[in-house]
């Protein structure tokens, strides 16, 4: 008997969601869409995205993980200026927001600094 399952599966965001993506609920969204197919593999088609919010791609980003044991997801012709965005997205996840810059303040006599700069 031949598999007649697709294992792949074309998904363009503009069709299903919006050419602007603004919020994690169009994410959630989404991400019940692939969910639902029976297929290995999607393709997010970006093609005529004109934006994606900085929220929304964090949400992309995280559910690109999630879903990683389960599919395969790409996303493709994606535009420049949503590519900059998932790439800003994804360096500022790697940073720990624990990290503080070091604060060493030190006392100086402000007498001397102007001793120093009218000698």
């Amino acid at each position: 008997m031949i598999n007649t399952k697709k294992s792949h599966k074309n998904l363009i965001i503009t069709r299903l969601l919006a050419p602007i993506l603004s919020s994690r609920d169009v994410v959630d969204i989404l991400e019940k869409i692939i969910k639902k197919t029976d297929v290995k593999s999607v393709d997010l088609d970006f093609s005529n995205v004109k934006f994606v919010s900085r929220s929304a791609a964090h949400a992309l980003l995280l559910m690109k993980e999630r879903l990683q044991a389960k599919k395969d997801i790409f996303f493709i012709n994606t535009p420049e200026d949503v590519v900059n965005m998932l790439r800003v997205v994804a360096a500022n996840r790697i940073v720990s927001k624990k990290q503080k810059p070091e604060f060493n303040p030190r006392k100086i006599d402000i007498n001397s600094l102007f001793k120093e700069v009218l000698a």
